[in-house]
């Protein structure tokens, strides 16, 4: 692995830097199911749908 390097900056820096660079929130609409992983255990049962059934091959 690489060594991490700390960069430190100064109050003023940190605002010049904010200021130019500012945090704007998304507008973007969360997708019709609700969240990515809301049902994270169902993976397996909406990949076999997409085969073809369980005894579709991978």
């Amino acid at each position: 692995m690489s060594e991490v390097k700390v960069w430190y900056m100064t109050e003023e820096e940190r605002l010049a830097y904010i200021e130019k660079h500012p945090i704007v929130p998304s507008e973007e609409k969360p997708n019709k199911s609700g969240a990515a992983f809301s049902d994270i255990f169902a993976y397996g049962e909406r990949k076999k749908k997409m085969k073809g059934g369980e005894g579709a091959e991978d």
